[in-house]
């Protein structure tokens, strides 16, 4: 039998992440799962191994940085991220009866 000791979700584009973190006879463990439109899948980090599992997160975070990704969600409807299709400063000058319509 598993004891809980905390829990967490986070809500990740169309996915849910569940981190329940446990106790049972074999000692501390966290469980991390995704669902996804009603499947689940869960992996299970024992408490021995967060401090690595978080240290890899993390140089994952910092590669994204570093190499200067873009972690938008390509398939995102919104796209607050780019700039793209905001007209530039002349644009407007040229289309002010544009604005009518």
């Amino acid at each position: 039998m598993e004891d809980s000791i905390a829990s967490e979700k986070v809500q990740i584009e169309r996915k849910s992440f569940f981190f329940d973190l446990r106790e049972n006879q074999r000692g501390i463990l966290l469980r991390i799962t995704e669902e996804v439109r009603g499947h689940r899948d869960t992996i299970i980090v024992p408490a021995t191994g967060l401090k690595d599992f978080s240290e890899a997160l993390k140089h994952m975070i910092e590669v994204i940085d570093e190499e200067g990704l873009d972690p938008t969600d390509p398939t995102s409807e919104e796209d607050d991220f780019y700039d793209d299709d905001i007209p530039q400063d002349d644009e407007d000058e040229d289309d002010e009866d544009a604005e009518d319509y």
